[in-house]
């Protein structure tokens, strides 16, 4: 029997097109390798099999696979095309919008990933500053500046301007993931810190914020700790699904004309509507409120870690298990067995999850005790890290 694995394997690069979700990451052999649909916090295989997702798309799914309010908005536009001629208004209702729930921007530049954002920011701040030099702690995409640090970096021109420490006087940026899973007292201290240091050496300062973008309380790191970027780069969530991201921030960065970014597909319309429509949900929508988000995903963290055996370490939407390889490789080939879903290396959180976690968690405590009985085995060979955590580690 010919599998879509097998097609795949046939015809598209490197057997998938994003790192993060190759079948290698996973538990092959129990995890579906290719997926039909999804509706709110569930994915259908080929086979119509239905399981419950805490990958939530790699953290671009917060609404809901399919969410209705953000789906009817982009289908009242849909017969009126996607790609235009000209600048549309929806890419400005979507900056205004964007400008709203971020105080401190001026100035928003859109397109199509978290990748175009990261590199756009460097750029511009080369350009502002006259610098070359970038220091870069977390994972910002696949630019050939960050991968540059992750060996064995293949395709990749051995000289780069990226650096993990240099002097921030012959800096042009900084650029970090303000919180990967570690918001502790000592990690904002030290963000207020690389804030004043940038400040005194001319350095820019980047918040890769492409997964904490709404994400976060107050939206975003930056805003809830009042830590202002001088640029920051959103992705992800901020498409309520679909591909959209954008670099924004001061004006007098932003706004050098003589700055190559651009791209045909960068005003695209039904991202921007559904960026537009999910920026408004959190805003007045008492259904989609990050706080008590938030407030499940953390009673989620503390009944599963109450549990035993592995644990979660991070906030509300997002964590990381926390345990030897193979402890959490059998955790999430049990669970997968139970039609659950999780990605060996990091957990997310999202809006429709919140009203299945009670019967995730049976699930869960029942999986653990298993395990510990000693009831299951791993059955397959362990994932393979993907690319982003072998940056951040």
């Amino acid at each position: 029997m010919v599998t879509w694995l097998d097609r795949s394997n046939k015809s598209i690069s490197q057997g998938g097109l994003t790192n993060s979700k190759w079948p290698e990451s996973y538990i092959r052999g129990v995890y579906p390798t290719h997926i039909k649909a999804g509706h709110g916090c569930h994915l259908y295989d080929v086979y119509d099999l239905k399981y419950v997702d805490f990958i939530c798309g790699l953290g671009s799914n917060l609404f809901g696979y399919g969410n209705e309010k953000i789906t009817q908005a982009v289908m009242r536009h849909v017969y009126n095309g996607a790609n235009h001629s000209l600048p549309t208004v929806h890419e400005v209702m979507a900056a205004e919008k964007l400008k709203e729930m971020f105080p401190f921007v001026d100035r928003v530049k859109w397109l199509k990933t978290g990748s175009d954002a990261c590199n756009a920011a460097v750029k511009f701040a080369r350009a502002f500053t006259g610098r070359d030099i970038v220091v870069s702690e977390g994972y910002h995409g696949w630019g050939d500046d960050f991968v540059s640090m992750t060996p064995p970096a293949k395709g990749v021109p051995e000289r780069s301007w990226i650096y993990k420490e240099a002097d921030l006087d012959n800096a042009a940026a900084v650029i970090v993931e303000p919180v990967i899973t570690d918001d502790s007292r000592e990690r904002i201290d030290w963000l207020r810190s690389l804030r004043q240091q940038c400040d005194d050496s001319g350095a820019l300062l980047i918040f890769d914020e492409v997964i904490t973008g709404l994400r976060y309380e107050g939206y975003s790191v930056s805003n809830h700790y009042g830590v202002k970027p001088d640029l920051i780069c959103l992705g992800k969530a901020i498409g309520g699904g679909l591909s959209l991201a954008c670099v924004a921030g001061r004006n007098d960065v932003l706004d050098d004309k003589e700055v190559f970014v651009s791209s045909t597909y960068a005003g695209e319309t039904w991202p921007l509507i559904a960026g537009y429509t999910a920026m408004s949900m959190m805003q007045k929508d008492n259904d989609y409120n990050i706080d008590y988000l938030i407030e499940m995903g953390k009673k989620f963290i503390s009944e599963f870690n109450e549990m035993g055996g592995i644990q979660i370490e991070g906030y509300g939407t997002r964590g990381k298990f926390v345990g030897t390889p193979e402890e959490r490789a059998l955790f999430c080939q049990e669970m997968a067995k139970a039609k659950v879903l999780f990605h060996p290396a990091t957990w997310f959180f999202n809006f429709p999850l919140i009203d299945v976690m009670d019967d995730v968690l049976n699930i869960i405590d029942g999986v653990k005790s298993k395990i510990r009985a000693g009831g299951a085995k791993l059955e397959f060979d362990l994932p393979e890290s993907p690319f982003a955590a072998k940056v951040r580690n």
